[in-house]
């Protein structure tokens, strides 16, 4: 123990290991911790005062944290080696696991600062917040500002990750800048000279023009005996045992070295705003209206209800915080209206949709503009980020083109200029649920300043899912964020829960509304706009048990209308998913297409995942081309998509549906002859939103519009919902959730681990993949009771599996499920295997996919389902190795009657 105590300590801040990662370096590098502790107080220094929520004394704090954050990083110093899942080598890494619990200050706030850093989960995060809470002299800031923590954190981690950033391409260890976590801002070496790093947004004082930072180094280089102890293990192919050979050889060349500050490498450079920056205030801005800069962007110019929206939320001084309920007619340039004012105030757009079949539509339509915006700013890297929960994927666009970057998938967190997601997994984000660490970024980013949230398509949630959408607006309203509700059929009843709201109403309000009509048909040139041939087939009758005589007709009515139309473009929406894939079989076999001319599609909502995206590019292409297409569907592409198809032919359904359906028919108003067609005389039980009384009269509303011109105002009238009325379950769990995250209360922590937040249902829902080689599926996400059946039949190699967080790795895992408990806390799999059968023996039927056709049966893979309590409980049964049957029991909420 003695000769411990006099050994020198490792007081290493960073190491690194420049060029390519070889198994003996020919160079490593050091960073003395006292370089990158001053570094990152520096940085802290001349942090802008503005963003922090309790000014001086929130810098104080946080360097007192800087000055402490690493101090336990010389017990910890280890070198280590990274290895494929063969066990080969990959690269060296460094670390000091476990530092940041040694940091310790009198200053109690400051000292959970430091051993939060590099953390930054939720669970962490609330933790310490309420702690401080306690304490006398915190509480009254934190009643004031409940995320005052949470910021000064941020900050800290800021500080800390652009002097690790710069550190690494100083050192010219880019591999390792690239994987750095959690960065909110774009690093780039000045092309004119090589110490210059421009960054982008600029995040400290408006006065300072550059920040010079010094950064030095220790040089070690390999002597022959120490290359051939790591020889020696690459002989023997044990690539395991080279991180704590080189650990050694290190820490002994330390010992012996006697190294001091003084004998370090210097290298400084300087760190500067990127030029042409709009959100950096020192730079000069340029103004805009809403004509000159739909010019620039879009080459066209503004109708009048984009003109009032531009003037409404266009903000580069940051004081407006609009509130707004847009209601505008369907193809009339709503998603413009918001993407444009929010890219020319240098606002940060979160774009939440009903539905993830819309994410692609919507992708494709925001990275055109993206890149002729970034036109506009050459050098600088624009973003958009698109969130499905399961995936998260950020595309860059820099001088007019898409750029590729070598980005840990981990690093963004919503990182971007543009965030295209879901209302679920908004909801998800907005109550930080994600990886455990660095969860808490994303309810912080959403809450940021100059952030706008525009939710479309606000008319499609009802019940449980608006319950949850009213409350998310409420929340973000009364935290003060911009927000936009954008609506084409948004029901009174619905109205009057957003009073508080400003209307800006291009439907129900007549001069508006008819100032847009005027625009369109003279100024876009549509001579033919909202004309529409419509008729009803009432006649046309689908029986529950023999749907096959339904199926034929309208199979039937759109083979007769393409050729009739001489080959038009034909949209055909149906309610079930049964009932499109077999009326696109009956088409296939009665149309002709080659593989050069494909204009027969099927897409709908059990299309596999990896699928979707490039079907509804080969539509949309086609559409655009106006080259003719059938495209069979369901409500999948209800919304949101921006298809101008020659004819619809719609299953009946309810009139806000109908009238989104029908926008999508002659949308650009240069149809002279576009036709919509309703068939069927009764909407499904699970698609009705009308009472019988409604029903009845949108009945005889159709009736007296068949035969003539369809109106989209007249059936409007029709649109009704029953009262709302709120499940006081979900509207307790929102509230738990809200006062964990943003108070704080840990007595409402463990509904947060449950992971329970009913986003549409009470129903969860699982992924459900095939098998197509070993690390290549098809998958969708399935609600878990439509794989479950009292009489199931078991398809063959088809298995459940549970996906795990290892905290300790950071990593996610999938095992097979072999525990009981609640669905909610589990991230569930079902995996079919087909290529198995080849080898081991199944006696069940194998599962038939058709890519083509999706997943149109689903296995029933849990064999019985029953209510207990206030509680769904499924059962799921196994056979073990020995053919020994095992079962668990998932539970679930039951939903009110």
């Amino acid at each position: 123990m003695a000769k411990d105590s006099k050994k020198r300590p490792y007081d290493f801040g960073r190491v690194f290991f420049p060029g390519k990662s070889i198994p003996i370096p020919a160079e490593i590098r050091f960073q003395p911790l006292g370089n990158h502790v001053g570094n990152v107080n520096r940085l802290v220094k001349y942090w802008n005062g503005k963003a922090l929520p309790d000014g001086e004394a929130s810098q104080a704090r946080i360097l007192e944290a800087a000055k402490i954050h690493d101090m336990g990083k010389p017990q910890k110093f280890q070198l280590q080696c990274e290895t494929s899942p063969q066990g080969k080598f990959q690269k060296y890494i460094y670390s000091f696991r476990g530092h940041r619990f040694l940091a310790v200050s009198k200053d109690k706030w400051a000292e959970k600062l430091a051993i939060g850093h590099h953390d930054f989960s939720a669970i962490e995060i609330c933790k310490d917040t309420h702690q401080l809470k306690q304490v006398p002299q915190y509480a009254a800031l934190l009643k004031k500002e409940p995320l005052a923590y949470a910021k000064e954190l941020y900050v800290l981690e800021m500080c800390d990750q652009i002097e690790a950033e710069l550190a690494c391409r100083v050192m010219e260890d880019g591999k390792q800048a690239e994987s750095r976590t959690f960065m909110d801002f774009t690093i780039t070496q000045y092309e004119h000279d090589s110490n210059t790093y421009l960054i982008d947004p600029w995040p400290f004082k408006i006065e300072k023009t550059f920040i010079e930072l010094t950064f030095h180094y220790w040089k070690f280089e390999p002597e022959t005996t120490h290359q051939k102890a790591l020889e020696k293990h690459i002989q023997k192919q044990d690539a395991s045992k080279l991180g704590s050979e080189l650990d050694k050889i290190v820490k002994d060349w330390w010992q012996k070295s006697g190294l001091t500050t003084k004998q370090t490498i210097p290298i400084t450079i300087k760190l500067t705003p990127h030029t042409n920056n709009p959100e950096d205030s020192s730079q000069s801005q340029q103004r805009w209206d809403a004509e000159s800069f739909y010019q620039k962007l879009a080459k066209y110019h503004p109708n009048p209800m984009q003109v009032e929206m531009f003037n409404a939320i266009y903000d580069p001084d940051d004081k407006k915080h609009p509130a707004i309920v847009m209601k505008g007619p369907t193809g009339s340039g709503k998603t413009e209206a918001v993407l444009f004012p929010a890219l020319a105030s240098g606002y940060r757009l979160f774009l939440p949709l009903p539905v993830r079949s819309l994410l692609e539509d919507q992708k494709v339509r925001i990275e055109g503009y993206l890149k002729t915006f970034s036109k506009l700013y050459p050098d600088r890297e624009f973003s958009l980020v698109v969130d499905t929960g399961s995936q998260m994927h950020r595309y860059i666009y820099q001088n007019g083109t898409e750029v590729e970057r070598k980005i840990n998938p981990r690093r963004h967190l919503y990182k971007g200029d543009i965030i295209l997601t879901t209302i679920d997994k908004m909801l998800y984000r907005f109550f930080a649920y994600g990886d455990k660490q660095k969860s808490f970024t994303f309810p912080l980013r959403i809450h940021r300043e100059r952030t706008l949230i525009c939710f479309d398509e606000a008319h499609s949630y009802d019940e449980i899912s608006f319950t949850n959408f009213h409350s998310l607006v409420t929340a973000l309203y009364e935290a003060g964020q911009s927000l936009v509700l954008m609506t084409a059929t948004l029901p009174h009843e619905y109205q009057s829960y957003f009073t508080d709201f400003d209307l800006i109403d291009y439907i129900d309000d007549d001069v508006r509304s008819n100032a847009l009509r005027q625009f369109q048909a003279q100024t876009l040139n549509r001579p033919h706009l909202d004309k529409r041939e419509f008729v009803w087939h009432e006649d046309l009758q689908r029986a529950p048990d023999a749907p096959g005589a339904f199926q034929a007709a309208v199979a039937k009515l759109a083979f007769d209308t393409f050729r009739k139309r001489a080959k038009s473009r034909i949209l055909l929406v149906v309610q079930r998913v049964v009932d499109a894939v077999e009326i696109y079989k009956q088409l296939k076999q009665n149309i002709s297409q080659t593989e050069d001319e494909q204009f027969l599609y099927l897409y709908h909502g059990r299309i596999a995942d990896q699928r979707r995206p490039d079907l509804y590019k080969q539509v949309n292409a086609r559409d655009e081309e106006g080259e003719p297409y059938i495209l069979v569907t369901t409500s999948a592409i209800e919304v949101g998509c921006d298809l101008n198809a020659e004819v619809l032919i719609t299953e009946i359904c309810p009139p806000e549906n109908l009238i989104q359906r029908v926008g999508r028919c002659n949308r650009r108003g240069n149809v002279r002859d576009a036709q919509v067609v309703v068939v069927g005389n009764e909407i499904p039980q699970f698609a009705n939103s009308l009472d019988e009384i409604g029903w009845q009269t949108y009945q005889n509303t159709l009736r007296e519009l068949s035969g003539s011109q369809f109106k989209a105002d007249v059936v409007s009238q029709c649109i009704r919902r029953t009262q709302h009325v709120d499940d006081y379950r979900v509207v307790e769990i929102f509230s738990m959730l809200y006062d964990y995250i943003y108070h704080a209360d840990l007595t409402c922590q463990p509904t947060h681990e449950r992971g329970l937040v009913p986003t549409r249902s009470w129903t969860p829902s699982v992924e459900m993949r095939i098998m197509l080689l070993e690390d290549e599926y098809h998958s969708i996400s399935v609600p878990v009771d439509r794989l479950a059946s009292n009489n199931c039949e078991v398809y063959a190699h088809t298995h459940l599996f549970e996906r795990k967080y290892d905290s300790e790795t950071t990593q996610w895992q999938t095992i097979l499920a072999r525990t009981w408990g609640d669905i909610y806390k589990k991230q569930l799999i079902v995996k079919i295997c087909p290529d198995l059968s080849e080898f081991i023996f199944d006696d069940n039927r194998s599962y038939s996919y058709d890519e083509e056709l999706g997943f149109v049966d689903l296995p029933k893979i849990f064999s019985g389902r029953w209510i207990q309590g206030a509680d769904v409980k499924l059962k799921y049964e196994y056979e073990d190795n020995e053919n020994k049957t095992h079962k668990i029991i998932y539970s679930y909420v039951n939903a009110l009657d």
